[in-house]
């Protein structure tokens, strides 16, 4: 049997097996899967078939590979409810982030127009790092944002980083703890800019997320500014008099998955 080729049987069969296997929770998405060595010697294949399962499963979404960090299961076990959120609203955007793929568009140090000076509660026209993005989910674009960051936490940021991690994962691999974050939404009609990133005619009606991070004292880390393709995003909130439950999802076609713009 020639395992180089992508479509073996082999190949097809490990991407099953491995897909169940995360369906049923084996693999957790806070640890990295077995690599590609070990995954050839516990089933006897080439490792150019372990890696045509794993890319195969990466496209399907269940698995996305980071730099560093390996392979990552991303899908949910059978047995956890299809809208749970494992985690505070915040803790879950990072796993969530993982479901979807950003593709830094611009990224440019520009000066703090108002709305982002009184968001980061910095002066206006003070140097800024904007960062232009579309997210996709299972190839298909759903939000097309801007990200502001002051200088002081942006010093580290490339555009590699910014395609691979949330604004906010990067901030806190620097040491900065993100603890909490204020969130308005309201409806614009799209940009230029916005309706080409979605594929969409120009002022279509759009959902718009303005969500500004804060660190534990209170500080704004970052203020982003995202807009969503209108039929495949939706946010679920359920209210009670004790808290309150926030379930964000995205609609492809016939299936859907629990998903959030992370930045």
């Amino acid at each position: 049997m020639d395992e180089s080729a992508p479509s073996s049987p082999r190949y097809h069969q490990l991407r099953l097996i491995l897909a169940q296997r995360i369906r049923e929770g084996r693999y957790s998405d806070a640890f990295s899967m077995p690599g590609e060595r070990e995954l050839a010697l516990e089933f006897g294949v080439a490792r150019v078939t372990v890696r045509a399962a794993l890319k195969r499963l990466e496209e399907e979404g269940l698995v996305v590979r980071l730099r560093g960090r390996g392979t990552l299961a991303v899908e949910r076990p059978e047995n956890q409810p299809a809208t749970a959120l494992r985690g505070g609203p915040l803790d879950n955007l990072a796993s969530m982030s993982r479901r979807t793929k950003a593709k830094v568009l611009d990224m440019a140090w520009i000066a703090a127009p108002p709305n982002v000076a009184r968001a980061l509660r910095t002066q206006e026209g003070e140097r800024t790092l904007k960062v232009t993005r579309v997210r996709t989910f299972k190839r298909q674009p759903i939000s097309y944002s801007e990200v502001f960051v002051p200088p002081a936490l942006a010093r580290d940021m490339t555009r590699q980083a910014l395609n691979d991690d949330p604004v906010f994962v990067l901030l806190e691999n620097q040491g900065v703890r993100i603890a909490s974050a204020e969130q308005t939404i309201h409806a614009v009609n799209a940009s230029p800019e916005a309706a080409d990133a979605l594929g969409l005619p120009e002022g279509t009606a759009l959902l718009k997320i303005a969500r500004i991070y804060l660190d534990e004292a209170g500080t704004p880390t970052h203020y982003l500014m995202a807009l969503f393709h209108p039929t495949r995003y939706e946010q679920h909130m359920r209210l009670s008099r004790t808290g309150h439950e926030t379930r964000l999802w995205i609609s492809n076609d016939e299936h859907g998955e629990i998903v959030d713009t992370p930045d």
